[in-house]
């Protein structure tokens, strides 16, 4: 028969090959069953292996004595900042009402540039649904009153059209 693929020729008239006879070690007895590591590595006596025990954990122990001690959290401030260098954030500064150093509160209020802003886009035709008016809710566009946080008196009015402050009370 010839295989086309191989170009190889056999006949079915060969033996099949057997594999070779089994032939027991000397050193194993008769009612052992031989196993592959028995048979390569004779002289190891069997079980001479010891199994590792399983990991523990201790948990650390408490003891009675052990107290924690909490520090408050530090709070950094910035240098005290004349009123007439106030901005749109809250600022430190020295008060002259109180004659206390404070952290400002503010508030904002629609100014000049808020209306400035609206009258522009009138002009211009803005004017369908109320878009005019949009400029009228617009932080960004609005004056920044600094009070005191201790005495609610106004200390400051940040002006966003020209920049400048305008000290209110004393």
């Amino acid at each position: 028969m010839t295989n086309k693929k191989d170009n190889i020729v056999s006949s079915s008239s060969d033996p099949v090959d057997s594999p070779p006879p089994y032939t027991p070690l000397p050193s194993q007895s008769r009612g052992a069953v031989p196993n592959e590591t028995t048979r390569l590595y004779p002289d190891v006596p069997k079980n001479s292996y010891s199994a590792t025990p399983p990991p523990t954990y201790n948990p650390p122990q408490q003891s009675s004595s052990v107290t924690a001690h909490y520090q408050p959290d530090t709070v950094v401030l910035s240098p005290a900042v004349s009123i007439y260098d106030l901005r749109s954030h809250p600022a430190v500064t020295c008060y002259p009402h109180c004659n206390q150093i404070v952290l400002t509160k503010t508030n904002f209020k629609i100014g000049t540039a808020n209306l400035l802003s609206s009258l522009g886009l009138f002009i211009i035709g803005v004017t369908m649904w109320g878009c005019c008016l949009i400029p009228l809710c617009i932080t960004d566009l609005k004056d920044c009153i600094h009070s005191c946080p201790h005495c609610d008196r106004i200390m400051a009015r940040y002006s966003r059209f020209d920049g400048r402050v305008f000290k209110i009370g004393e």
